[in-house]
């Protein structure tokens, strides 16, 4: 089996050193490449994509090439291919073709989302299902709940990838770590397939950082995230133990690092109002590469995904779940005291949660008087409290019930959260409620960039409701010379392109029951 193995990595390794400049080359000459942008595209030249499809290929030529070699001068301890695997190669080629065409046209979120479940659900009910739910030794059997149980941390998986692959070779580094540590729990639980199948994929990939590293020359892009993704969430399933079982410790610790990266874009999009869709640059890479720089960052993903992969492994090997547990806390407690990633969205959550907990315990009287108010820098070292306190006065006299604001200068690294209100707000039917995405120009092209929205929510029932809004209008005209002062300050700061301006502070007001959207243009404030 030793023999296999070395055979595995090593047929894997040469395929994708001889595919990666060929897919390259065709990727540049068709126009498949990453072009930069002012805004969150940042290397200087375009980048060539369809990494993932040389990364498949180089995986397939390893699988099938340790298969023959088994079957020509080893023992069969491959036995035969089931239809199972047929499936999941199947279902890699359909998810690798909505990645290029995601990376040739942009798909919309919801779009790619649903071909996902669409292509996991195949794959599911063609016999990958999970029986139970194993942690900490505990297990529970799903029944009914087994089908979407299953799709839901396959699509975990594949966006948990996704997501991390944002800078050169960290979705790489972490699918290797991850790949090598699902071969070795396959090993351990006795699926010679698993452990082949998982050493040419950490193969592949090994081929393929040597083109990924920093200065990257080829980008895995949508298609080869999200079919790396597919294929070690079914493996962690195939190879946690005898048996499907989901989130047994083991599987769950070797994908701590990307599962954290995820878990934490969740919680920050959804605690400060933003479309679960929307990009920023407070993602793990984004933040270590800005703190360690680009090898520091490999280096950190690297180590994180060795402890977690170690202890995951001797947690399965001695029968000790809570050591998989540890890794898991360990790499999260080392991100967020360092405050290399993860510190702003514990922040915004023990607010959530204090603010919750005390709606409970204040009395009437006090909360028509008290206010919740938090203000957080999400990212970045812009001085926005210039801009948030004024707006938090004007609440104040004219007696808004909430008022919000989400900045998010992702070509910058900035993002900063602010949130005012009453503790008991209006009921919904009888609030007014309006949005201003704030919209600047900016770059070399004067490409329009909305950089965050202002919410406001007032009760319908306050006299001259409607003036308070308009003059709500007014003053942000007068505070749009301190956003140009400050964005200025942060170009200086980050050498980056000149020519910032703002363009206006676009009202597109959203009263209950009636929606409008506003054109971005620039503010001319109307009382009538």
């Amino acid at each position: 089996m030793i023999w296999l193995t070395l055979v595995s990595l090593l047929c894997s390794i040469l395929a994708a050193t001889v595919l990666v400049p060929v897919v390259r080359l065709m990727a540049r000459r068709v126009g498949m490449v990453d072009a930069p942008d002012d805004e969150r595209k940042l290397h200087r030249e375009p980048i060539a994509l369809c990494g993932g499809v040389a990364v498949f290929g180089s995986l397939l030529v390893g699988f099938v090439s340790t298969i023959l070699y088994d079957r020509s001068f080893g023992d069969f301890d491959l036995g035969y291919v089931s239809a199972r695997w047929y499936g999941l190669v199947f279902a890699a080629f359909a998810i690798l073709v909505v990645g290029l065409i995601d990376d040739a046209w942009v798909m919309r979120g919801r779009q790619k989302l649903l071909l996902q479940i669409l292509i996991i659900s195949a794959l599911v009910g063609s016999g990958t299902v999970v029986d139970k739910i194993g942690l900490m030794g505990f297990e529970i059997y799903l029944g009914s709940l087994a089908f979407p149980v299953t799709v839901l941390w396959l699509l975990v998986a594949v966006n948990a990838l996704n997501l991390i692959d944002g800078a050169d070779g960290v979705a790489t580094t972490a699918g290797c770590f991850i790949s090598l540590g699902l071969a070795v729990l396959s090993w351990e639980h006795g699926t010679p397939l698993g452990c082949i199948f998982s050493f040419c994929l950490a193969g592949s990939l090994i081929g393929f950082l040597f083109f990924n590293k920093p200065p990257a020359t080829i980008f895995l892009g949508d298609a080869g995230s999200m079919v790396i993704g597919l294929l070690v969430g079914v493996l962690s399933v195939w190879g946690s133990v005898k048996g499907s079982t989901l989130l047994a410790s083991a599987p769950v610790a070797i994908l701590a690092v990307p599962l954290f990266d995820s878990a934490a874009a969740i919680a920050r999009r959804w605690l400060t109002g933003r479309s679960i869709y929307a990009t920023d640059r407070a993602h793990l890479h984004h933040l270590l590469q800005k703190k360690y720089g680009h090898f520091g960052m490999l280096f950190i993903v690297a180590g994180l995904c060795t402890l977690t992969t170690v202890l995951a492994i001797a947690s399965a090997h001695y029968a000790m779940p809570w050591l998989a547990l540890l890794g898991m806390i360990l790499a999260g407690t080392f991100l967020v005291v360092t405050r290399s990633f993860g510190h702003a969205e514990c922040q915004l959550l023990m607010m959530k949660a204090s603010h919750m907990t005390r709606s409970f315990f204040i009395t009437p009287r006090q909360s028509s008087l008290e206010k919740n108010h938090r203000c957080l820098p999400l990212q970045g070292s812009g001085d926005w409290n210039l801009i948030w306190e004024p707006l938090v006065d004007f609440a104040q006299i004219h007696s808004l019930a909430k008022i919000s604001i989400d900045l998010n200068l992702s070509w910058l690294h900035e993002g900063y959260h602010a949130s005012w209100s009453d503790v008991r707000m209006p009921d919904r039917d009888k609030q007014v409620q309006v949005r201003w995405p704030i919209v600047i120009t900016a770059g070399r092209n004067q490409n329009t960039v909305n950089i965050g929205t202002l919410h406001v929510v007032a009760s319908a029932t306050s006299p001259r409701i409607h003036e308070r809004i308009a003059d709500l209008s007014l003053r942000l005209m007068d505070l749009e010379p301190q956003i140009q002062l400050i964005i200025a300050e942060l170009e200086r700061q980050h050498a980056a392109p000149a020519d910032v301006r703002v363009a206006g502070i676009v009202p597109a007001p959203r009263y209950v029951g009636i929606e409008r959207r506003a054109e971005p243009t620039p503010l001319v404030p109307s009382r009538h």
